[in-house]
């Protein structure tokens, strides 16, 4: 069965939406996680197990500090060999072989 979707007008022909109650409408309920309604109970757990100012991924501010200390890192070279690329605090690139 097809939803009908009536438009209520004032007599001066103007559209109005009536005010109602969720409980007045079928279906509509305020959701919890067992029990669906303005979305699903599954999504409502989802939610509440996301904690506050919690980011897309699983870095914390404490990884992207200890991150930002890091002044550097090791390159291989073409014939393999493997250089420890450190900045000096002049902005020097500092390039020692490790084996």
């Amino acid at each position: 069965m097809a939803t009908e979707i009536r438009v209520l007008k004032n007599t001066d022909n103007t559209v109005f939406y009536p005010k109602t109650h969720l409980n007045a409408i079928e279906g509509l309920n305020v959701v919890t996680t067992s029990v669906s309604g303005l979305m699903e109970a599954s999504d409502k757990t989802k939610l509440n197990g996301i904690e506050a100012n919690a980011e897309k991924n699983n870095v914390t501010a404490n990884d992207i500090s200890n991150w930002n200390k890091k002044q550097d890192a090791i390159l291989v070279s073409e014939n393999g060999s493997n250089f420890k690329i450190t900045v000096t605090n002049t902005g020097e690139l500092k390039a020692t072989r490790v084996e």
